[in-house]
């Protein structure tokens, strides 16, 4: 007859054999989804390419074809990620993520085109960030011309000019042909209607807009809101 310090030692074994037999079975599973060719990587799906060229974006990644998505690391995700931004110039950002169970998913997101510069090689586009990014033939309608000294995204005039067109509502922005600046506080712009507006820096937006619809009701070729409490018309 067994004594009673064996009977309680047996229940004890036998639970410390099933949570051992348990972790081998998740071992198992895990070691089965690590080198499975079921959950290899076998499509590719892009996102957010609207201007830049898709097909090259997949290309990208193709390397990564066959390969189980358990294998690919953060590291070599973010790496293809890098080699994507450099397949055309309209890429601002982009992510490579793992979609299961075999799908690889680029994201892209282009830049915003917020309006054109000349320069001497030709007509611009010029993002959010104040980047001279691609070269065009022609720039897309509607798009205000930004006229600076040097438009690049660490220019002072170059981001002064850019946080004003953004900070205008739909219905004036709109109307916006030119912008531009000799510094950042002297940014000035021209309406569709050859009118011409002192805006005078990025600061105190809403207050200059309001001002701004007041002083266009009136008789007018030239607006100033520099100091919204007190605008001015010629």
């Amino acid at each position: 007859m067994s004594s009673p310090a064996t009977r309680r030692r047996v229940p004890g074994l036998r639970r410390l054999l099933l949570v051992l037999l348990a972790l081998a079975v998740v071992a198992g599973l895990a070691a089965a989804a690590y080198f499975s060719p079921l959950l290899s990587a076998r499509d590719v799906s892009v996102t957010g390419a609207t201007n830049a060229p898709a097909d090259r974006v997949a290309k990208v990644v193709e390397p990564l074809k066959g390969r189980p998505l358990l294998q690919i690391t953060p590291g070599q995700r973010d790496a293809y990620a890098a080699q994507v931004i450099a397949v055309s110039p309209w890429i601002d950002r982009a992510t490579v993520t793992v979609s299961y169970p075999s799908t690889l998913v680029v994201e892209v997101t282009e830049r915003e085109v917020v309006a054109y510069a000349q320069r001497p090689a030709g007509t611009v586009l010029v993002d959010a960030k104040g980047v001279p990014f691609i070269k065009v033939g022609e720039p897309p309608i509607l798009t205000p011309k930004l006229v600076v000294d040097d438009p690049k995204t660490d220019d002072p005039a170059t981001a002064s000019s850019i946080a004003v067109l953004k900070s205008l509502p739909p219905d004036l922005h709109g109307q916006v042909v030119e912008i531009g600046a000799d510094s950042p506080a002297n940014v000035r712009f021209v309406l569709r209607d050859k009118r011409v507006v002192y805006w005078g820096d990025d600061q105190r937006a809403a207050d200059k807009t309001a001002a701004l619809r007041m002083v266009l009701t009136r008789p007018g070729k030239e607006f100033t809101v520099i100091n919204p409490d007190m605008p001015t018309t010629r």
